[in-house]
């Protein structure tokens, strides 16, 4: 079962949000426009260029941008979830932890993952029982790879099976594995799925599929793609497509830059910078540096059981 269409059937703990965002430029199919956005719980209700009906006024959340902001559809990528915090870094064995532990260690992952833009993170962990924890929890959707019969699909996760050399989608063959997943510097037209795993920084990882392509309205459609793979939108800001949104606010100074164009546009997305806003299934999950999504917990403490125990076993062998 389709999770958007789940949580607008009344899963969600929340009540249907509706929200107005005016005065922006906003990524369509047929390029940037410059007019509103409205938003009716997990899915955009109405976009156009001209002006918004009175009634999308009276919505909850209202943002006039004033013409100082970008809208784009909010990115799926493969990323470091239960392994965020050890990225890069080869030799941690995670079996130590419990369960409990490791869904505190994921949730920073998950968090970073959304900070980033990346609306639906996709997890290939050999804990995936953590990531379908988490996503239930907090009534979240995450994307998990695993080999096909291993994983139970629930309402809150979008379940790619690998079966042989496939990925399937509810038993629909997406693409050959090696075709679907590609590194971002090593980027292919028919890529499904960007690997962005062990990136110290994933916006970085963005940044470099746009370098890669140096023609960005196909780096995002790439960074999209999972999106129209499991036919869950066409991967832009229009009429019923999923409320997965990414704005940058540009009367913040860092990302100031004149916007004249949709190639402008292209080259705010292309940077290497968060997100002002970012909104999951129509909730603003982070705004303005402040994460609302996930409460996270402090997990240097969790780390630090791991490694006493490889301290002592390095002093006792350098004692050999």
């Amino acid at each position: 079962m389709n999770p958007w269409l789940t949580r607008e059937r009344g899963l969600s703990t929340g009540l249907t949000t509706r929200c107005l965002f005016k005065n922006a430029w906003y990524l369509s199919s047929t390029g940037f426009k410059q007019g509103y956005v409205f938003i009716y719980g997990t899915r955009i209700r109405d976009t156009g260029e001209d002006e918004p009906e009175p009634e999308y006024e009276l919505s909850e959340l209202v943002y006039d941008f004033d013409g100082d902001a970008v809208i784009a559809h909010g990115y799926s990528l493969l990323v470091d979830i239960v392994e965020y915090v050890v990225r890069g870094i080869r030799d941690f064995d995670l079996s130590v932890f419990t369960r409990e532990e490791l869904r505190k260690l994921a949730k920073a992952g998950v968090v970073n993952a959304y900070m980033s833009g990346v609306t639906l993170p996709v997890a290939s962990t050999s804990h995936p029982e953590v990531v379908v924890d988490i996503a239930r929890e907090n009534s979240l959707r995450l994307g998990i790879i695993a080999e096909r019969g291993t994983v139970s699909g629930n309402p809150f996760t979008v379940l790619l099976e690998q079966d042989g050399e496939y990925i399937y989608y509810e038993d629909k063959k997406i693409s050959h594995y090696s075709s679907a997943i590609c590194k971002p510097s090593e980027i292919r037209d028919n890529c499904v799925l960007v690997d962005a795993r062990g990136y110290g920084n994933t916006t970085t990882a963005i940044e470099e599929v746009y370098m890669a392509t140096g023609d960005p309205s196909l780096s995002f459609k790439l960074l999209t793609n999972l999106y129209r793979a499991t036919g869950i939108d066409n991967g832009f800001v229009e009429k019923d497509s999923a409320s997965d949104l990414i704005i940058y606010d540009l009367k913040n100074p860092l990302k100031s830059m004149p916007l004249i164009n949709g190639d402008h546009s292209y080259k705010l997305l292309a940077r290497s910078q968060q997100p002002d806003i970012v909104l999951i299934g129509g909730d603003v999950f982070y705004e303005h540096g402040e994460n609302l999504a996930i409460p996270v917990v402090k997990i240097n403490e969790i780390l630090k059981k791991k490694t006493r125990g490889e301290q002592v076993g390095y002093q006792a062998r350098t004692k050999l």
